[in-house]
């Protein structure tokens, strides 16, 4: 079963950090680091102290000794997450925005993903967009391939056109040809609702909803 977890790092928490001329994008890092940790902890407590977080060749991280264990981490704005699973596994988390680079990137994405971004009313184009980026970034570390994969290659929305069903709560098969293996993906809730977050694993089980953990060092 995949199971997702979240942590506010806190605005406060932010601001003092960059005062004291910590980097937020450090800062985020250490804080969905210390997430995972404590989550792992958490769900295996006879295993307590083990945990080592390294990366291999293609900047996947993974638990030396524990290979078993599949894991994923990802920030933005306030928010850390991480994604632990019994097989490959990858989390997106992202705080919306305006981004004059979202139209070029639509451009680039597979065409049945362009289709339904441009079915989606006007005013939630935003949230379409970013709600789609984190699927597919999810996939990504999920294959951990990361951003070598091209965009428009693989597909993570319905096979059946115009079935919008992007935000029907349950995993939903990707449309590749990278792997034998199938990969599932599923949208979460996440934040205050600015935010959007998906999780991408081999297994098709997932917790239904993100569970978020107080973390030292940062605000609910």
């Amino acid at each position: 079963m995949v199971r997702v977890y979240l942590a506010d790092i806190g605005e406060e928490h932010l601001k003092s950090a960059l005062e004291k001329g910590v980097l937020a994008h450090a800062l985020q890092s250490q804080a969905a680091r210390r997430l995972l940790l404590e989550a792992l902890e958490g769900e295996y407590p006879t295993l307590a102290g083990s945990f080592r977080i390294e990366k291999d060749s293609r900047g996947k991280p993974y638990l030396p000794g524990h290979e078993k264990i599949h894991i994923s981490i990802a920030h933005s704005g306030r928010l850390a997450a991480c994604a632990i699973a019994d097989r490959a596994v990858g989390v997106d988390v992202e705080f919306r925005r305006e981004r004059p680079g979202c139209a070029r990137i639509s451009r680039r994405l597979h065409k049945r993903e362009q289709e339904w971004l441009l079915r989606q009313p006007k005013e939630e184009q935003e949230k379409a967009f970013y709600d789609l980026w984190v699927r597919k970034e999810s996939f990504m570390k999920a294959a951990g391939e990361g951003l070598r994969m091209g965009l428009d290659s693989f597909c993570t929305v319905d096979r059946l056109e115009g079935e919008d069903s992007l935000y029907s709560g349950r995993p939903l098969e990707v449309s590749q040809d990278y792997s034998p293996a199938a990969y599932y993906i599923r949208q979460y809730e996440a934040g205050d609702g600015s935010y959007s977050l998906a999780a991408c694993s081999e297994d098709a089980v997932f917790e239904k909803e993100a569970v978020f953990l107080a973390i030292s060092g940062a605000g609910r």
